[in-house]
């Protein structure tokens, strides 16, 4: 098991953040394509081998949130994967092993009584839409030894979605990224999907919930973090500890060292611990 950190706002540089990951004795740095100073247009892939070799850490790959795969409009969904293409060849010369992504849900309709999905609604083209994107993506992925994992982002239990990771389980590259905090916030609606393909879960972002807002520090809500930890632990899983500030950060890496001693006993959450086996 690995642990590391995202990028932080807080910081201008990815220097600075790996000097605070080193500093703080973590594994590695999950590089954040929302940020500028991430992008790969920017970002020159043997400037992160050598901050690796420099300090002993390695990276991962936070894509964009708003990619859509299975989007209607051609141009847009060609778009969006030839860019994945592109952080996939950049990741595969700087030596990146993950890269991280959602499954966009595409948008609802908001009717008098309930939501229409507009993916669940057209459920045949979406599917086909997003089985030929990742098709597609696996393949060159592949080709790059880059891992690609879908992260839970609140949206696991949605009808559509779940048959869509049916699917997309049958290619070899599949792989998740288990989201505890969303996980919690979507009141674990999404652990029985993610545990129906427990063998694929290869990255884990961790944070805690306290019932009003996710990334929290650990140890504050009603995530299972120790549970979370030894799920990682067991199956070999790279572990983002997902604070969003320096402060969080630190407290919760404290924390994690403290709480898994040898003797320790008693966290919040236990209704929601997971079988290893």
């Amino acid at each position: 098991m690995k642990l590391g950190m995202p990028t932080l706002v807080e910081f201008r540089t990815v220097d600075q953040n790996v000097r605070l990951c080193h500093e703080l004795g973590l594994d590695f740095i999950e590089l954040n394509m929302n940020l500028p100073i991430c992008l790969p247009e920017y970002l020159d892939s043997r400037q992160i081998r050598q901050l690796g070799e420099d300090y002993a850490i390695g990276f991962s790959v936070h894509l964009p949130e708003e990619l859509d795969l299975s989007s209607f409009h051609p141009s847009i969904r060609h778009g969006h994967l030839e860019r994945c293409k592109q952080t996939i060849d950049w990741a595969g010369e700087a030596g990146v092993a993950i890269v991280n992504m959602h499954l966009n849900n595409g948008i609802y309709f908001t009717l008098p009584d309930r939501k229409v999905w507009i993916n669940d609604r057209y459920q045949p083209d979406f599917l086909q839409y997003l089985l030929e994107s990742y098709a597609s993506l696996y393949a060159y992925a592949d080709s790059a030894g880059v891992q690609i994992c879908i992260e839970n982002a609140g949206n696991f239990h949605l009808s559509f979605i779940g048959e869509a990771l049916g699917k997309l389980s049958s290619f070899a590259r599949f792989g998740l990224t288990w989201d505890v905090g969303h996980d919690a916030k979507a009141d674990y609606k999404e652990t029985a999907v993610l545990m129906r393909h427990r063998q694929a879960i290869r990255h884990m972002h961790l944070h805690d919930y306290n019932g009003i807002s996710d990334h929290q520090p650990l140890f504050s809500g009603d995530v299972p973090i120790l549970d979370r930890l030894q799920f990682a632990q067991v199956h070999g899983l790279s572990v983002v500890i997902e604070m969003k500030t320096s402060d969080s950060l630190e407290q919760s890496v404290r924390l994690i060292r403290n709480r898994m001693m040898p003797g320790d006993e008693g966290e919040a959450g236990d209704g929601h611990r997971i079988s290893d086996q």
